[in-house]
């Protein structure tokens, strides 16, 4: 049984102490903070980037309580960047460079950023929408400026490595994410300094069981929350060290940073494990002996992706749900495993359950919401100007957090869907998960979304989107194929009464899959009355 943790939070506290100044203060800058393509960056170099970050910003008058944006790929300035802003008491906010301008134009807005710091190479969608913004003051470049720009370089020249961190109360402002806006404009949630040690503690040492000499790597932009906590503020809370990889996602390319990093925690998703996965002989060609753990979220991990990596890579890899309202809430990890759920919670921080439609909790085995207790200190103050709607997410003493699940009698929690991915068929309430996960489990399926389609028999029929492995092509008879190993897997009314192959899934950029797009292409193609698609066969 796992130790329950006691979490003490100072009063005053800023983030950046936390997890930068603390390290050479103790003794310890010589150690590796960063390690970037062929660079290891200490601490004490890591401090002195920070500190002269800090200065330049205060020099041009950013302060307590102003927002920053930053907009640029993984990279080490962008670690010392969100530190530095951190430490003089402005609120960081890392974007998507996937981000173009309207989005831009909403985050601008809805944050009221008097500076924002860009890498040349992304920075143009962001001068556009700058355009029309009254509160940015400043456009930061970070390479080659233009005539209406700031040099970072310059912002930063002979500046001092000497910065003392700014009084922060612990519910105080530390840093804002913005969602990927896949239900409207972009979410920005604010979060306090107290999330550190609130989320930190838990996933820091619960799960990730981080210490020094440990090495994290993500693929992703750390502007997500997923990479942000576990590939960039918790394992520098810790003091492990960061593998920063810059740039889009290929799977050989993931690989050979674990080798080169001899990285011991990979934090991805299961998209980015399916598709190393398929790399032929990968165990013989890279060096993995340094990995502990694979880490996952965004999607439900399916058991044939948990098996194949522990047997062909010797590690685990523990899946867990989160929001960019709280991160990672419930998870397996070492010791507490079990396939298809998404583990439990942590003992010794505020209750996770799953409650009925008055808040009261629902018995084991029924389907309820998700819900994380409203007085959880790692849970965001806000969503930036959207006050009833962050209102409306609380109910009895509970957050909710829109997705549905169950907890079985060991206290396992299962996930079934967001609550508006339900289907409801002949009288039947199914979840899409169980179903993609057995579909997923057929040699020939790479990847699944399940949707209800519109049925006037049904109400809602089960249907399939399946994207196939390398070497398979679609056909009746394989769409046969894969729906009686359903059958012979589930209650027969969760099986796909239509099956479509399909090339790719919508995503978000996150790499969750956007049910909602294929609803409504369904309800489209239902209205103009549309023949079958080529690929898709009915049964």
């Amino acid at each position: 049984m796992e130790e329950s943790l006691r979490i003490s939070v100072p009063e005053k506290m800023n983030m950046a102490w936390y997890t930068c100044d603390r390290w050479v203060e103790e003794g310890k800058g010589d150690r590796a903070a960063l390690l970037f393509d062929d660079r290891k960056i200490s601490w004490k170099e890591l401090q002195a980037e920070v500190n002269r970050i800090g200065n330049g910003l205060m020099e041009i008058g950013v302060g307590k309580g102003n927002r920053v944006l930053l907009r640029t790929p993984n990279t080490p300035t962008l670690y010392a960047s969100i530190i530095a802003c951190m430490k003089i008491g402005a609120v960081p906010i890392p974007s998507s460079t996937l981000f173009r301008v309207k989005e831009l134009e909403y985050i601008l807005n809805n944050s009221r950023a008097v500076a924002a710091i860009a890498d040349s190479e992304v920075v143009e969608p962001l001068d556009e929408a700058r355009a029309t913004i009254k509160t940015l003051k400043h456009l930061i470049v970070i390479g080659e400026p233009k005539k209406d720009q700031v040099s970072f370089e310059n912002l930063v020249k002979n500046k001092s490595t000497e910065l003392k961190c700014a009084e922060m109360s612990k519910n105080d402002e530390a840093f804002m994410l913005y969602t990927s806006g896949t239900t409207g404009p972009p979410k920005g949630i604010v979060h306090a300094h107290r999330w550190l040690m609130w989320t930190g503690d838990p996933i820091g040492k619960l799960e990730m069981h981080l210490k020094p000499g440990d090495v994290t790597l993500s693929v992703s932009e750390i502007a997500w929350m997923y990479p942000f906590g576990c590939n960039c503020m918790y394992p520098l809370y810790l003091g492990a060290t960061v593998g920063v990889h810059k740039g889009r996602f290929d799977p050989e390319r993931a690989f050979s940073h674990i080798e080169k990093y001899r990285a011991t925690h990979y934090i991805a998703n299961p998209t980015i494990y399916k598709r190393m996965l398929l790399i032929e002989d990968a165990e013989k060609k890279y060096d993995y002996s340094s990995l502990k753990m694979g880490l996952s979220s965004g999607e439900t991990l399916p058991p044939d992706v948990f098996n194949s990596w522990r047997e062909r890579f010797g590690c685990e890899i523990y899946d867990s749900i989160g929001q960019t309202e709280i991160h990672i809430f419930c998870c397996t990890r070492p010791g507490i495993v079990k396939m298809s759920s998404m583990g439990k919670p942590f003992p010794g921080v505020p209750p996770t359950t799953v409650v009925d439609d008055e808040g009261g909790e629902c018995p084991k085995g029924a389907i309820g919401y998700l819900a994380i207790s409203a007085k959880h200190p790692g849970l965001a103050l806000r969503y930036e100007g959207r006050e009833k709607e962050w209102a409306e997410r609380f109910k009895a003493g509970w957050y909710l957090t829109g997705d549905l699940a169950y907890v079985d009698e060991e206290g396992f929690f299962f996930f079934a869907s967001r609550s508006d991915d339900m289907i409801k068929s002949r009288g039947y309430l199914v979840g899409p998960k169980e179903i993609e996960d057995t579909l997923q489990g057929h040699k020939a399926v790479l990847e699944a979304a399940v949707i209800g389609a519109p049925d006037p028999t049904l109400g809602q029929k089960v249907k399939a989107f399946v994207v196939l492995r390398p070497g398979f092509q679609p056909s009746e008879e394989l769409a046969k194929g894969i729906r009686e190993m359903v059958l012979k897997t589930i209650a027969p009314f969760k099986a796909p009464k239509e099956i479509e192959f399909v090339e790719s899934l919508p995503k978000t950029v996150t790499e969750k899959i956007l049910r909602r797009d294929l609803r409504k292409l369904e309800v489209e193609r239902k209205a103009k009355a549309e023949e079958v698609p080529k690929h898709a066969y009915g049964f």
